[in-house]
């Protein structure tokens, strides 16, 4: 993993945790980062792969329904979590 992404997916674990307060479009716009960085990212672990999966759960949750349920959020924070500390 790229410094960016280590660095990135911190950042977006921050953002999961605070996030919930925030405007719908504010979050999505918050993690969108994160998500492009995954992306391009060419090798990604399992926990990579879970993690942005769950995170791109969320934000089409929260685009399309302007809410997410405390389940999408949890496993998204848990998931991030998880992937951070893989990286440590």
């Amino acid at each position: 993993m790229s410094g960016d992404v280590k660095k990135l997916s911190s950042d977006a674990l921050e953002i999961l945790h605070g996030a919930r307060s925030l405007p719908p479009v504010e979050a999505v716009e918050a993690l969108r980062p994160f998500l492009e960085a995954m992306a391009s990212e060419p090798s990604k672990s399992k926990l990579a792969d879970a993690s942005t999966t769950r995170v791109s759960e969320l934000v089409r949750s929260l685009r399309e329904n302007h809410a997410a349920s405390n389940d999408l959020w949890e496993e998204s924070i848990e998931a991030t979590l998880s992937f951070v500390n893989e990286q440590s």
